[in-house]
């Protein structure tokens, strides 16, 4: 009996064994697969990917996407994306015109490289706690993004200051992130433009050209672009799959430790595992140059991903309700944040739709807008002008006890001519709320108008 139970004993462990061997053998073969092979000429080679996004390792993919969905013609936004503030803190917190400046970076960069995506505020909500003031990278943004995540837009978060823990980061002011699990945008207020527009790359999946720069020979991107690489499951052009995985975003170190702040690059010497120098690119937004005012520019295969990846997500088609570029004055939904109407400076401003909780949209899209009537003013002979093709209502209101009074009502159809009289008005300061008249939720069509302050000014009365 106990030879018996000997020989089973053996004969388990010795089957355990093998099938641990089996195991070994398989994962030393998947990763000699995967990084055995690299060659600079790879013509003769196919594509193969699995278990990857589509253009990793083929990056005509993304060339032919862009030539799919028209992208050379399209005169207006493939997606126009709402998103929902977050502004955390309560002292030297940031604000409502915060959010603002942060909406018109993302809106300019955007719009600058075409990328064809638009983005609108939908909500904006304000936690005030002072425990946010100095917001913990690793600890409350991860909680506070799934405790606080609308499903239905772009959330992002807006902290006076953005921290990590240890001692090497005391002193450290980190700008911003992506959570990578819910997609969830952070970045600290007061920053350079591209901030925003780095973190929402994230949140279309973006890579960071300098990934795993510091890695092995088979994981690092190679400068040479005809550097092959195979294996088991992806094969391609190294600068397909290495790195982030964009031929056209060329290979380069971590520039914050490589660059100055007039945006020079300090190491011409520098070279990859295979002796070619590096030749980065200092004004893609995704790199991590030290003058963040570098980072300008998209390009076209990074754009081509981020389209790929807007038509993905579970709300595109409501993001293709009402396609039109933000206008430079949005947001200005309230009074908080209205724009300026300077005299005799046309401004054209889009009405859009707005997404809301379950899938529903908005009635319609409100701008406001604020104005001074100077003592100096003739005001019988001033008046505002709205002209273009919206059916659209006109409020204006005047400030008494910090509330704000209805003063006149005024609307406009189709093609018509809106002239708002200024008569009667005092001197003082005034807000005017312009609204869609008339709407429709299946309208795609983009919805302007222009606006116009004509003040007379008594010449005699003219400060020269």
């Amino acid at each position: 009996m106990y030879i018996f139970l000997k020989n089973v004993f053996f004969a388990a462990v010795k089957k355990h064994i093998m099938k641990k061997n089996l195991i070994l053998s398989f994962l030393l073969f998947f990763y000699f697969g995967v990084h055995a092979q690299e060659q600079r000429d790879f013509s003769k080679y196919e594509h193969k990917h699995a278990f990857h996004k589509p253009w990793i390792g083929n990056n005509k993919f993304l060339t032919d996407y862009l030539q799919e969905i028209g992208y050379e013609n399209q005169s207006l936004p493939l997606y126009s994306v709402p998103v929902k503030f977050y502004v955390f803190g309560k002292n030297n917190a940031p604000d409502i015109q915060d959010v603002k400046e942060t909406m018109q970076n993302l809106n300019s960069l955007n719009l600058k490289n075409n990328t064809l995506i638009s983005f609108y505020l939908a909500d904006v909500k304000f936690v005030r706690k002072k425990k946010f003031d100095k917001f913990g990278y690793y600890s409350q943004f991860p909680f506070q993004s799934f405790l606080r995540h609308d499903k239905n837009v772009m959330n992002v978060f807006l902290v006076s200051k953005l921290k990590k823990p240890g001692k090497k980061n005391k002193n450290l002011e980190y700008t911003g992130a992506c959570n990578n699990v819910n997609h969830t945008v952070i970045i600290s207020s007061k920053n350079d433009a591209s901030v925003i527009a780095h973190e929402v790359g994230h949140y279309f999946v973006l890579k960071h050209p300098h990934k795993n720069y510091d890695k092995g020979k088979h994981r690092q991107e190679a400068v040479n672009r005809d550097v092959f690489r195979g294996g088991l499951f992806v094969r391609g052009r190294n600068c397909e799959i290495c790195g982030d995985g964009l031929s056209d975003t060329y290979a380069q170190p971590h520039l914050v430790k490589n660059t100055d702040r007039q945006c020079n690059y300090l190491s011409p010497d520098l070279t990859d595992r295979r002796g070619d120098k590096y030749m980065p690119q200092l004004d893609n937004i995704m790199s991590y140059t030290t003058g963040k005012q570098c980072r300008r520019n998209f390009t076209p295969m990074q754009k081509a991903v981020m389209l790929y990846e807007a038509s993905k997500k579970k709300n595109a088609d409501l993001w293709q309700l009402r396609r039109t570029f933000a206008d430079e004055f949005e947001p200005d939904f309230s009074p908080q944040i209205a724009t300026l109407l300077k005299d005799k400076i046309l401004q054209d401003h889009n009405f859009h739709k707005t997404v809301l909780k379950k899938n529903k949209i908005t009635d319609q899209d409100v701008d406001f807008m604020r104005f001074t009537i100077g003592k100096k003013v003739n005001a019988a002979k001033s008046r505002i002008v709205v002209s273009g093709k919206a059916a659209l209502k006109a409020e204006i209101f005047y400030t008494e006890n910090d509330d704000l009074k209805v003063f006149k009502e005024f609307s406009k159809k189709g093609d018509e001519k809106l002239e708002i009289s200024l008569e009667g008005f005092s001197s003082g300061s005034y807000f005017i709320k312009i609204s869609e008249e008339e709407t429709n939720p299946d309208n795609n069509e983009t919805l302007s108008y222009s606006i116009t302050l004509d003040l007379d000014k008594e010449e005699n009365n003219i400060i020269k």
